[in-house]
């Protein structure tokens, strides 16, 4: 079981999300539509895992915010996006979400050894 936080701005995704984690054990720790939002909970509730999609409605884009959380926090992420971005290195999700592919990249991302 993973402590999951999500960064998306479009509430069915997160609801969506939210459902699948659960049945498959993971734990929602926290959930922001913004990357501004995001950082600071993140900080506070060190998640196992974040879910951040690519195009958020906020100042940071989600790649920016990926890039911190891994970077500065040594922390896995999984991106999502309706775009295909087949050169990010990071596990990735297309939209619409495939949720056996989901588990398969959250599977792949929390192998990576946190720093």
């Amino acid at each position: 079981m993973a402590g999951v936080f999500i960064v998306e701005d479009d509430t069915s995704v997160q609801m969506l999300l939210r459902i699948a984690l659960r049945t498959r054990n993971h734990e929602v720790v926290g959930v922001a539509e913004n990357a501004e939002e995001a950082k600071d909970a993140i900080l506070s509730l060190n998640p196992d895992l974040c879910l951040i999609d690519v195009c958020l409605k906020s100042y940071t884009s989600g790649i920016d915010m990926a890039e911190y959380v891994i970077e500065k926090l040594g922390i896995p992420v999984v991106v999502m996006s309706s775009d295909d971005h087949p050169t990010l290195p990071v596990p990735f999700v297309l939209k619409p979400i495939c949720l056996p592919h989901l588990f398969a990249m959250i599977g792949r991302a929390l192998e990576t050894p946190r720093f």
